[in-house]
């Protein structure tokens, strides 16, 4: 095996790409990998080829090895790797028309404390690390976002929020999304609608046309559609939490990581919260979650006469099911959404009742090995924002029904971050505060009403 330099391997790979640009360079890289050469640094240390990124750029221009364009696009690809190898071979010492440039792969030696606990791999955590400390104003990784096409955008404002902090782009808010949709169970399951606006305004179907039986030769009876409006009116949701300058000095890594979790988190809560206990005040943002927009005993409740989770029965949790429209059931996505506690001390339990009694059959689930918590063959769904221990009359202990259907989820921009050393007293304690944004809004729509059952349950004690 032959060995050359990181010196040696520039100029190699500037030959190959004055030829055949990008192509060129690629398959030179290709042989590398492929054991004809071993790269070595300064000092004589092996080099994982894998661990470097190569960059061409055309000389007295910026276009990046990616726009690049083969002189002889008609060319095989052994025919590229042959002329590649001889340009290997004869020209080494050639000047070339293109600048390339190797360096080692930034994220690939980032330092890493612990384990990453939110973001899915090390390489996006260091990006979006390096997107926060070049909004806070390092230079270092704002040069770094600006070489591998980040973005760093100030917000604008608008409307009544307050300026300020950086719009996120689009491949951090994914997984921003991402991360919410995981800790969240509201914003997953509800329909979502994006808003172009403060406000959307979605037309309701409230009742059909009417047929009607005519005789010979009889005019028909005349009947009329009637609509109703959702209206969704975007609040702004704040996240604050605090980052020690050791970190940031110490671990982009762990910036990243650490940044998307708390404030997915935040988010994903609040929205949960909101969605399933917000009584329309200014706790919840004016929303008026599932508890207060389902009230009527006849159509939206089930109410077992249980004064514990330990007295619900099975014919209770038929009940509820039952009280469901059969529209709600068409589509097949009906789940049961509780607190973990309270699956276990009511559902599970009901599972492993003994006896002739149907439920005693239902632990087959389990020996059978369904994915994830159910129960007669409906998905449960964990959120903590439910009572963990209900008591007492009338305490709600689940809902039951498709929430896709119940509830429209109004997202109208995507997050906003902003940074301080000196709010919440960061410059004493030699922080930085991280300050995120978004809005939404949630609409409780289908859910019935003292005439008829819409598409959730209410399940009480």
């Amino acid at each position: 095996m032959k060995t050359i330099t990181i010196e040696q391997f520039k100029n190699a790979l500037a030959v190959a790409a004055k030829t055949h640009g990008q192509a060129g360079a690629m398959h030179q890289k290709k042989l590398v990998l492929e054991g004809n050469f071993m790269i070595t640094d300064q000092d004589g240390v092996a080099v994982d080829p894998e661990t470097l990124d190569v960059h061409l750029m055309t000389a007295g221009s910026e276009m990046p090895v990616g726009e690049a364009k083969m002189q002889d696009p008609n060319m095989t690809e052994d025919q590229i790797t042959k002329s590649v190898r001889s340009a290997i071979a004869s020209a080494m010492s050639d000047s070339p028309r293109n600048i390339v440039t190797v360096e080692p792969k930034a994220w690939e030696h980032a330092r890493v404390y612990g384990r990453l606990k939110h973001v899915k791999s090390k390489e996006t955590a260091f990006r979006f690390g390096s997107w926060c400390l070049g909004a806070m104003g390092h230079k270092k990784s704002a040069d770094f976002c600006s070489n591998n096409g980040i973005v760093i955008r100030k917000a604008h404002s608008e409307g009544v929020n307050v300026a300020g902090g950086f719009l996120v782009p689009d491949e951090f808010e994914n997984e921003l999304v991402t991360l919410r949709e995981q800790y969240g169970v509201f914003r997953k399951n509800a329909r979502v609608w994006p808003m172009a606006a403060d406000t959307l305004r979605i037309p309701k179907r409230a009742s059909g046309l009417t047929a009607y039986f005519v005789g010979e030769v009889t005019a028909g009876t005349e009947s009329t559609q009637s609509f109703d409006q959702i209206n969704l009116v975007a609040k702004k949701l704040m996240a604050l939490t605090t980052v020690s300058n050791e970190l940031l000095e110490d671990s982009v890594v762990n910036i990243g990581d650490d940044i998307a979790g708390e404030i997915a988190y935040a988010f994903a809560y609040k929205e949960d919260d909101a969605g399933f206990n917000g009584d329309g005040t200014s706790t919840y943002g004016g929303i008026v979650g599932l508890a207060n927009a389902l009230t009527d005993n006849t159509y939206q409740i089930s109410d077992g006469n249980a004064t514990a989770a330990s007295g619900v029965l099975l014919s209770e949790i038929s009940a509820g099911l039952a009280k469901l429209p059969g529209w709600a059931a068409q589509r097949n996505n009906i789940k049961i959404f509780c607190n973990k506690s309270v699956y276990h001390s009511v559902f599970e339990r009901l599972m492993y009742i003994s006896g002739s009694t149907p439920t005693g059959a239902m632990a087959a689930e389990i020996a059978k090995g369904i994915a994830g918590p159910s129960f007669l063959g409906y998905p449960v769904e964990f959120t903590q924002v439910l009572l963990s221990a209900p008591a007492g009359a009338g305490a709600v202990f689940a809902y039951i029904g498709d929430m896709q259907q119940a509830a429209y989820f109004g997202d109208r921009r995507s997050t906003q971050v902003a940074f301080s050393d000196s709010a919440l007293n960061a410059f004493e304690q030699d922080e930085r505060v991280i300050r995120g944004s978004q809005r939404f809004d949630i609409v409780c729509a289908n859910v019935g009403g003292s005439a008829a059952a819409g598409a959730m349950i209410k399940m009480t004690l």
